[in-house]
C-alpha cells in the first residue's frame, strides 16, 4: 500500500501490501420565457445587451441592484426544458454576472436562487484583480485553432507543438466532420479573450494559452512523454481530457516514458516548483467504469477533476473513484445546458460537455491561483484545492467527513472548486514542507477468496517514525500497490479503511470487465485520508461478487503475487 504525507503538514505515505488474493424523484420545473440577469454598468449596459441578443429589457427588478428582468417573445412560453440557443451566450458577456432562466412562480424558485449562489465564484476572483496574467496553460489534445478570434490574442507559440506532425504549429487537422474540435473547445474555456464580442470569455482570460497536438495519430508512450514534458520551464499547467478507453473493462495507465515525464515534471518543472498536471476523471459512467482503473487520473501527480450538473446532480457519464480531488461544472442530462466555448472554423458552440469540459475549467481556476502566488508548488496547489473546495449543493449519497475535518465523496472529491477562495488562500499560503515518502511492506502471502466472500487483512503502519527522512505524520495521497489473479476481474471490489476510520472504495465491480488478467502490481490511490495520521491499523477488504459472474461457475479463487506490469499504449480522448 502506498500512502502520502509530510512531516508537519503532509507528504507521501506508501504502504505496499504484498498480498495475493484469489435519489428521491424531483418535481419537474416549468421554465418560462423570462430571465433574471445581474448586469454591471447600469440601465444603459442592460439595454445594450438586450438589444444585442434580441431581448426586451423589462427594467430593474425592484430595489435589487444591477438585477434586470429580460423577456424574449420567440422563446417557448412554458416548458419543462431549460431553453437553449443564442441567448445562452449572454451568460458570457463580461458585464453579465448572473444569468438565470426563471421557472414558473409556482415551482421551486428557492432552488434556483440557491443554484445561482452555488457557482464557482469566478467573478469573485476577477474582482480581486486575477485574470491569469503571466500564467501559461497548455492543452494536450488534438490541436488548437490558434487564429480563432477568441484565442489569437493570448496564443503562446512557445507553449505549443505538433507532436503528430513534428512541427511547431498545433493547428488541428480539418475534415468534414470537424473531428478535431476538442482541443480548441478546451482552450476557449481557459483563455478566450474578453471584450471582443465573439464567443466567450475564458475563466483566465489574460493567461497565455498553448496547445500540443498529440491525439490525432498513434498515441504511444513516446508521444505522451513528449507532450507531458514540452517546455516544462515555460508552461505552468498542462490540461488533459483524455485517457484509456471508457468501456468499463480496460485497465491502463502511463508506461515507462510517460511515468518518467510525470516524475521529472513535478521534480524539476516550473524551476523546481513542479509542473501542474490537470486531468479529466473519465466519462465511462454509462459503462459502469471506475476511474481507479485509469492510471493517469489515479496518479498522485495529476489533479483529477470530476463533473457536476448545474443542479448539483450526478451526470450520467460520471465515473466514481477515490482518487478524484475536486469538481467543476459540466452538462448533466440531455436537457441541461452544456458548456459555451470556442469551436473550429472561428465558430462558437454551446454543446461542449463531459469531464473533458471540466478539466480545462479547473486548469483555468488554478491559473488564477498561480497569478495570486506564482511560487506555489504542485503540492501547494493540491492542498489549496482540498482546503477550499466545498460540498455545497452537490448531491452525493456518500459524503463523509474524514478525521481531519474535510468533506469528501467518491463522486466529487472534496467538492466544487471555488476560485475566489483559492486566490485568497494562495495570497497568504506558506509552502508545505518537503514531501516524505514512506513505504511499508506487508508480509508476502498467498490468500484464497471464495465466491460471495471477503478477505479482510489488517496492516500495522508506523509511518516510518524510525526514519526522519521518510517519516510521515499527516497524509496526502494513499496508494495501495497490489497484485491479484482472478478469472473475472470485474467481480472484484476493494475497500481500504484508515486508522482514523475513513473508508475509501479503491475499486467497484465493473459489469463489463470479463478479463482474467487480474491486477498486476497495480496502484490504487485515495485522497480521502488527506490530513489524517499515517500510523495505526489499516484494514484492506477484497470482495468477490458472485452476482457479477452470471452463469460462470467457479468454486474458489486463488491469487498470487507477481511482478508483471500491465502496459498498453492505446488511448482515446474523452468526448
Amino acid at each position: 500500500m502506498v500512502c502520502g504525507a509530510a512531516v508537519r503538514r503532509g507528504s507521501l505515505f506508501v504502504l505496499v501490501l504484498y498480498l495475493g488474493f484469489g435519489s428521491t424523484p424531483c418535481t419537474a420545473r416549468v421554465y418560462t420565457n423570462h430571465w433574471a440577469l445581474r448586469i454591471a454598468g447600469g440601465p444603459d449596459a442592460a439595454d445594450r445587451i438586450a438589444e444585442k441578443y434580441g431581448y426586451r429589457n423589462m427594467g430593474q427588478i425592484g430595489d435589487l441592484t444591477d438585477l434586470y428582468h429580460f423577456f424574449h417573445s420567440r422563446t417557448i412560453k412554458r416548458s419543462t426544458l431549460s431553453s437553449r440557443g443564442h441567448h445562452s451566450f449572454i451568460s458570457m458577456e463580461p458585464k453579465c454576472l448572473m444569468f438565470l432562466c426563471l421557472p414558473s412562480v409556482s415551482q421551486h424558485c428557492n432552488d434556483d436562487v440557491h443554484n445561482c449562489q452555488s457557482d464557482m465564484n469566478i467573478m469573485g476572483a476577477w474582482k480581486r484583480g486575477y485574470t491569469g496574467k503571466d500564467v501559461v496553460v497548455t492543452i494536450l489534445d488534438d490541436g488548437i485553432e490558434h487564429n480563432h478570434p477568441d484565442l489569437l490574442h493570448n496564443y503562446d507559440p512557445q507553449a505549443s507543438f505538433d507532436v503528430n506532425g513534428n512541427d511547431m504549429d498545433p493547428m488541428p487537422r480539418y475534415d468534414a466532420s470537424n473531428e478535431n474540435k476538442h482541443g480548441t473547445r478546451c482552450a476557449g474555456e481557459v483563455a478566450a479573450a474578453a471584450n471582443n464580442s465573439h464567443c466567450v470569455v475564458g475563466i483566465a482570460y489574460n493567461a497565455r494559452i498553448g496547445g500540443v497536438r498529440m491525439l490525432d495519430g498513434d498515441v504511444t508512450d513516446m508521444v505522451e512523454a513528449k507532450s507531458l514534458s514540452h517546455q516544462p520551464q515555460h508552461i505552468d499547467i498542462y490540461s488533459a481530457s483524455w485517457g484509456p478507453d471508457d468501456d468499463g473493462k480496460t485497465v491502463d495507465g502511463p508506461a515507462s516514458l510517460a511515468r518518467q515525464a510525470f516524475e521529472n515534471g513535478i521534480r524539476m518543472g516550473r524551476k523546481g516548483r513542479g509542473s501542474i498536471f490537470v486531468w479529466a476523471s473519465g466519462n465511462g459512467g454509462r459503462s459502469r467504469d471506475h476511474c481507479s482503473c485509469d492510471g493517469y487520473t489515479n496518479s498522485i501527480y495529476t489533479i483529477s477533476i470530476s463533473s457536476t450538473a448545474e443542479s448539483g446532480r450526478k451526470p450520467w457519464y460520471l465515473e466514481e473513484c477515490s482518487s478524484t480531488l475536486t469538481t467543476t461544472y459540466s452538462s448533466g442530462e440531455n436537457y441541461d445546458r452544456k458548456i459555451i466555448t470556442t469551436d473550429l472554423r472561428h465558430r462558437c458552440t454551446d454543446s461542449h460537455t463531459g469531464t473533458s469540459a471540466s478539466a480545462p475549467m479547473a486548469a483555468a481556476i488554478i491559473a488564477l491561483a498561480l497569478e495570486a502566488n506564482p511560487v506555489l508548488t504542485w503540492r501547494d496547489v493540491q492542498h489549496i484545492i482540498v482546503k477550499t473546495s466545498r460540498a455545497g449543493h452537490l448531491n452525493a449519497p456518500d459524503w463523509k467527513t474524514n478525521a481531519a475535518g474535510y468533506n469528501v465523496s467518491h463522486l466529487y472529491g472534496f467538492g466544487l472548486m471555488d476560485a475566489e477562495a483559492m486566490v485568497k488562500e494562495a495570497e497568504r499560503w506558506k509552502q508545505v514542507p518537503a514531501q516524505h515518502i514512506c513505504v511499508e511492506s506487508a508480509d508476502r502471502q498467498i490468500r484464497t477468496i471464495r465466491s460471495e466472500h471477503v478477505v479482510r487483512s489488517v496492516y500495522k503502519a508506523t509511518g516510518c517514525t524510525d526514519n526522519p527522512n521518510h517519516r510521515v505524520i499527516y497524509l496526502e495521497h494513499v496508494v495501495v500497490r497490489i497484485t491479484i489473479t482472478h478469472p473475472r476481474r470485474g467481480d472484484l471490489s476493494i475497500n481500504l479503511t484508515s486508522p482514523s476510520g475513513t473508508k475509501s472504495q479503491l475499486l467497484a465491480n465493473r459489469l463489463f470487465d470479463h478479463s482474467s488478467e487480474g491486477f498486476k502490481n497495480w496502484e490504487f490511490m485515495t485522497t480521502h485520508c488527506w490530513g489524517e495520521k499515517a500510523a495505526g491499523d489499516w484494514v484492506l477488504e477484497i470482495y468477490d461478487s458472485l452476482s457479477q459472474l452470471r452463469s460462470q461457475k467457479v468454486p474458489g479463487r486463488r491469487a498470487a503475487l507477481t511482478n508483471l506490469l500491465n502496459q498498453k499504449n492505446h488511448k482515446i480522448k474523452l468526448l
